[in-house]
Formats: C-alpha cells, sequence, structure tokens
C-alpha cells in the first residue's frame, strides 16, 4: 500500500507570509457566474495548520455545494444562517434599538424584536436548535464561543492573534471551572475582579498588561455587538469590565548588584560557534543547513525568524533606488515591517541556493525558501526547538536563576545586527527603517515629514555590518 503523501495534509492550502490560504481551482463553467477568476481564494487569518485544516474543511463543502449549484442552474443564495446565529442576529438588533444615536432606547422597536424573537424561538422544533438560540440571545455563551470572530477583526500578525486567543481562553477555562460554570452573561465586575486577583496578580508585569489588553479588546468588541451588555454609567467601546482594575504589580526596587539581566544580542565568540563551530553530535545532520542557512540570514539582514521561514522565492527581486537584490518583505508585526531589506553580499551563496531544488533547477515562484519546512504542521515552533537545541548545544546559552527563558535565541541574531550597524555609525533611523521599526513618536520630524531611508542608504547600513572571521 502506498504510503501518505507528506502534504496530504496541507491539500487546497498555501501558505503565504505565515498566513495560510485556502485555494481551489474554480471549473470553468462556474467562473462566469463567480466573476473570481480561475481560483476561489480566502485568507484564513491563521499559521496554526489544525486551525487552517478545520476551515479548509468547511469551505470545501461550501465551495462543492456553490459549484453543484451554479451548475444545475440554481441562484446562488447566502447560506441559511443556524439556529444560534439566529439568536445572535437578534440580540444585535436588540442591542441597536436600545442603544439609538439619541442615547434613549427605542420603546416600540424594542417591542416589535421582541415578539419576532418569540416567534423565531417558537418556529425552531428542535429543542437543541431552540435552546442554541435562546443561549445565543441571551448571551448565556460560552466566554469563547465569539474569540475567533474578534479576532478576525484584528489587524494584527498571526502571531500576537495567537497570544490574544490563549489570554482570552485562559480565562474562558477559569470561568468553566466556576461553580456553577460562568456564561458570558455572568461576567461583572465582581467575576473580573477575583480573576485578577486569583490569576493576572500572579504574573509578572509585562504579562499581566498584555493579559488585560486582550479581555479589555474582547470586551468592547462584544459589547459593540450587542452580545453583552454593559451599565449605562459606561462609556461604550470602553472594555468594561476590565476597566480600571487594580494589578498588583510584582516589580520591586532593584538594590546595588541585582540589576534585572534582559535578553541580549550575541557576542561574536557565540556568533563563530553558531556559523563554524562542529555540527552537534546526535542532531539530525539534513537540518543543519537549515539551521545555518537561517541564522546567517538574520545576522547579515536583521530579520525575525518568521520573517525568514516565510520568505518566498518570488520574495527574492531586485529594487530600485540602490537597493539591489533585496528580501522584500510584504508583512509583519507593525506597519513599519513590509519593507525591502537588501540582500547582503555575503549571502549571496545561500540565497542562490534555496532558489534552486535538489535537481538544482529553478523554485516556483510560490514556494518557500526553506521548502523543506513547508510540510510541518508549525515550521516556525519546530525550527525554534531545532535552533534552541542546536545552540544549547554549542553552548550558546545564558539561563540566569529567576528568569524562565535564556538571555540569547534566535533573535539575539537581530540584536547582533542593530547593535554591530550602529557601533559601526550607522543612524539609528536608517537602522529602523532596514530591521523594520516604527520611528519614535516623540521624533514628530522622521515620525511624520522624513520619508523611508533610501534603498542606497539602507544597502550601506546592511553592507556596513561583517561576520567574524573564522579562528
Amino acid at each position: 500500500m502506498a504510503g501518505k503523501s507528506a502534504n496530504a495534509g496541507r491539500r487546497l492550502l498555501v501558505l503565504k507570509h505565515n498566513r495560510w490560504w485556502f485555494r481551489r481551482a474554480i471549473p470553468a463553467a462556474c467562473q462566469r457566474a463567480l466573476e473570481r477568476g480561475k481560483f476561489y481564494m480566502v485568507n484564513l487569518e491563521t499559521s496554526d495548520l489544525k486551525v487552517a485544516q478545520r476551515l479548509r474543511d468547511a469551505l470545501e463543502i461550501e465551495t462543492s455545494k456553490l459549484y453543484a449549484d451554479i451548475r444545475s442552474g440554481k441562484t446562488v443564495a447566502k447560506q441559511t444562517l443556524s439556529a444560534r446565529e439566529q439568536g445572535l442576529l437578534y440580540r444585535e438588533t436588540l442591542a441597536e434599538a436600545a442603544q439609538r444615536d439619541t442615547g434613549e432606547p427605542d420603546d416600540d422597536a424594542l417591542e416589535i424584536v421582541r415578539l419576532a424573537a418569540e416567534a423565531a424561538a417558537d418556529a425552531l422544533r428542535n429543542e437543541k436548535d431552540r435552546q442554541a438560540f435562546l443561549d445565543a440571545l441571551h448571551a448565556k455563551e460560552d466566554v469563547a464561543a465569539h474569540v475567533e470572530a474578534h479576532l478576525a477583526t484584528l489587524n494584527v500578525i498571526p502571531k500576537s492573534k495567537g497570544e490574544r486567543r490563549g489570554q482570552i481562553g485562559r480565562f474562558a477555562e477559569w470561568a468553566k471551572k466556576q461553580r456553577p460554570a460562568l456564561t458570558l452573561d455572568r461576567i461583572d465586575r465582581r467575576q473580573a475582579g477575583k480573576y485578577v486577583s486569583e490569576v493576572i496578580d500572579q504574573m509578572d508585569d509585562k504579562t499581566q498588561s498584555k493579559h488585560l489588553m486582550a479581555l479589555r479588546g474582547y470586551w468592547s468588541y462584544l459589547a459593540a455587538r450587542g452580545i453583552v451588555e454593559v451599565p449605562e454609567s459606561a462609556p461604550r467601546g470602553s472594555g468594561w469590565p476590565w476597566n480600571d482594575q487594580q494589578i498588583r504589580s510584582k516589580t520591586t526596587r532593584v538594590e546595588r548588584g541585582k540589576r534585572e539581566e534582559k535578553e541580549r544580542e550575541f557576542t561574536g565568540d557565540e556568533v563563530k560557534r553558531l556559523l563554524y563551530a562542529p555540527y552537534p553530535k546526535g542532531m539530525m545532520k539534513a537540518h543543519e543547513s537549515q539551521l545555518r542557512d537561517a541564522t546567517k540570514i538574520a545576522l547579515l539582514s536583521g530579520l525575525r525568524m518568521d520573517e525568514v521561514l516565510t520568505l518566498w522565492v518570488e520574495d527574492i527581486k531586485q529594487a530600485g533606488d540602490g537597493a539591489g537584490l533585496v528580501f522584500d518583505i510584504q508583512a509583519g508585526k507593525t506597519e513599519a515591517a513590509a519593507r525591502p531589506v537588501p540582500v547582503h553580499p555575503a549571502l549571496t551563496e545561500v540565497v542562490q541556493r534555496r532558489l534552486n531544488d535538489a535537481k538544482g533547477k529553478n523554485k516556483p515562484s510560490q514556494m518557500l525558501l526553506f521548502d523543506e519546512l513547508a510540510s510541518e504542521r508549525d515550521p516556525k515552533d519546530v525550527f525554534s526547538k531545532r535552533f534552541a537545541r542546536f545552540r544549547k548545544a554549542l553552548g550558546v546559552h545564558d539561563k540566569r536563576d529567576g528568569k524562565r527563558r535564556s538571555l540569547v535565541n534566535f533573535h539575539s541574531a537581530r540584536r547582533w545586527f542593530a547593535t554591530t550597524a550602529d557601533r559601526k555609525g550607522q543612524q539609528e533611523a536608517v537602522i529602523k527603517d532596514v530591521i523594520g521599526h516604527l520611528p519614535d513618536k516623540k521624533n514628530t520630524t522622521r515620525a511624520s515629514y522624513i520619508a523611508r531611508s533610501s534603498g542606497a542608504q539602507m544597502r550601506a547600513c546592511v553592507e556596513v555590518v561583517t561576520l567574524p572571521e573564522r579562528d
């Protein structure tokens, strides 16, 4: 029996810039009706393959039915709403009637919507559907019921969406464990305060702030959609009941000799070990070029791990304004992340080798430069763990007491690039443009009036950085 293809799980899925897309060919007979060209493309807004697979399966069913309806001559109509979706729609309509622009509820409209909601519930013969309708209507839903819809409205990178999903999910799990379990309609300031005391207060300062920000953002979305009710005294979109929650700070006075150590750049000796030391015994030899190549690219460009691993063949191109050959980064962590980064001359061999396949032929334009990671469920996670084992085996490790992580990691290559460029006299503004950092908001002239550095300036910044020589 033939073995299962390594790419079977990626059927109808395409990874571009760390986001999965659903991509399915449209039959010729359906192209005119759909007016979408030859392919049905949907950005799934996730970097998680399992999530993408679930969305893919649903879209495959939907598009199959759509194609069949078009072939049979049926009029293509919107998908029928589920019982839960109907209940949610009525709840949103009730919220709109209660919050008119005048600030006063429209009592007549409210009564009409309430009667319509009752009739809609009575029309559902299936008890399970009726209960789902009523739960949505009265917000008696799981705390995480609307997380994916909320995340779809955010203009942030997949990593940030994943962090917020985890932060909201942690609160949702806590809510389930309460007795009785807490649903959306039962979350008030008292319950929010209890969670802050029991969970958030135990986190470090930065994590506390991120966690509260995620919950405020989610509740602001829920309130705007009419899914949860907020007191009249709370400003609309305020993130009640998470506003003004008092957090117990864990920051303490720094005594002499107790200065907090922060994550740092690689030292010159650590760079040499990562690039030139014998490959560690016990690690798969097939992974060596992947680890060394990615490290070298990051050291000589300042690219983030995500940016290195999601480079496509078509992202290596010639640019004007003196930039020459560049890594054309299309998206990223901030609006400054989309930028052309000149390819360092010392990376020519690595880039040219990776533009070709194992047979020496040109790779397709939409293939990853690090295509050996394409079949992994989570390429970034797999690579990150490999790199951690690699650097530790080479003695590139700096773990301090009380610190969860080593002070050096893959991001240290990006720090090394920026530090080296600075030490060699490059302007901070140009370094920021190369590594994709936003200008300082306090510097109004730079932020509002001066365009991004020229390609020639960015190339000069990149080329001034050189790797240490072998011993």
